[in-house]
């Protein structure tokens, strides 16, 4: 990849080139982790937030308890009863 050139701003801060953010799929308010090497190397990474993943685990047991508890028409994302036979095997 070429060297992208930007400014830091009389506050400190740094505008990430477009290039870089649409690479990374940066967003506003994402969070990174800012560190250096010491020789004028500065290492941004960005942190993937494990509050999505565990929404998606919340949402499997939440899934898990409907169809423990009902039918699996009930539960989203289980098979209908028709297909259900399917799996029985």
């Amino acid at each position: 990849m070429d060297e992208l050139i930007t400014n830091i701003d009389d506050d400190g801060r740094i505008q990430l080139p477009l290039a870089i953010r649409y690479g990374l799929r940066l967003m506003p308010g994402d969070r990174i982790v800012v560190d250096h090497l010491g020789d004028g190397t500065i290492i941004l990474k960005k942190i993937i937030e494990q509050v999505h993943a565990a929404e998606e685990i919340g949402g499997v047991e939440k899934n898990r308890r409907q169809a423990k508890h009902g039918t699996p028409s009930q539960a989203e994302g289980y098979p209908q009863p028709s297909s259900a036979l399917a799996f029985s095997r």
